[in-house]
């Protein structure tokens, strides 16, 4: 890519049209025509131009290095190299025709194709894994179009296919960039904010749990302490409704023991002094 915009240098790239809807948020889009007179490589190969095209750097006023185009046309602020539309004009039908258009779309891949970037592909969540965002930086975004379509339907209609993607859109959303960080950033914030609540649900749920399990408590009628109805002592004991707390119960029963064997030591005694008397 040598020369200037005024005297280009051999093999230079040379747009077929070059239009300009800063109102519509265009400040400038590069267009190619093509008559299906060329093989599919060779389209593909004029965008990997574009691209090298734009990526030239020239001095500005302080001596910086900036991109070449930027000193003629706006930003358009999306993202990226300005985008580049191919018209298809040839009638081949339209499977034919879209065809074509896939097979171009392919063989540049490397030049209009986003890099992912995946924070979480190695710590994240399930969900987050998959997740990510597309650096556009260094790409040039690629619309296509058949001429019938825009006689039919206008450039404004949805007659642009953006290369990646599956359907058909009007011209602002096709040179819209998708899977953006701050796409991605406002999933992940949303799914932040889903997990936080969640948490809070689960921890009201937990509290109000405790709530109802210590409302069915009540005070052990022995000692006063808070008794569980749920709970389940080591010997098998679960107190009844109004019933005595565990340490109680178990006092109780080591009394109620200790009774009764006082009881049969002294029954033997008395039998024993009862025998010996009928002697």
């Amino acid at each position: 890519m040598v020369g200037t915009f005024t005297a280009p240098g051999k093999g230079s790239l040379r747009a077929d049209a070059v239009l300009q809807a800063p109102e519509d948020g265009v400040p400038v889009l590069f267009v190619e025509v093509d008559n299906h007179t060329e093989p599919a490589a060779t389209v593909a190969a004029k965008i990997d131009r574009y691209r090298r095209f734009f990526q030239r750097k020239v001095k500005d006023h302080q001596g910086r290095d900036v991109e070449l185009w930027s000193t003629v046309w706006e930003d358009s602020g999306r993202g990226g190299y300005p985008p580049l539309a191919l018209v298809f004009t040839k009638d081949v039908g339209p499977e034919a025709r879209f065809n074509r258009m896939k097979k171009v779309a392919e063989l540049s891949r490397d030049c209009w194709r986003g890099r992912w970037h995946c924070p979480g592909a190695e710590f994240g969540l399930e969900e987050e894994k998959r997740d990510g965002w597309r650096e556009y930086e260094g790409t040039v975004p690629v619309i296509a179009t058949h001429l019938d379509q825009l006689r039919t339907k206008g450039p404004h209609g949805p007659v642009w296919w953006r290369f990646g993607r599956t359907t058909w859109q009007p011209l602002n959303d096709a040179l819209t960039n998708t899977d953006t960080p701050a796409e991605y950033f406002a999933r992940s914030d949303a799914r932040r904010a889903a997990r936080e609540a969640q948490y809070q649900r689960e921890r009201e749920e937990t509290r109000r749990e405790q709530e109802e399990r210590l409302a069915a408590h009540w005070p052990c009628p022995s000692c006063g302490r808070s008794v569980d109805p749920d709970h389940t002592d080591a010997d098998g004991y679960r107190p009844e409704p109004g019933g005595l707390c565990p340490l109680c119960e178990r006092t109780r029963r080591e009394l109620e023991a200790e009774r009764s064997a006082t009881q049969e030591r002294t029954g033997i005694v008395a039998r024993l002094r009862t025998r010996a008397a009928e002697r």
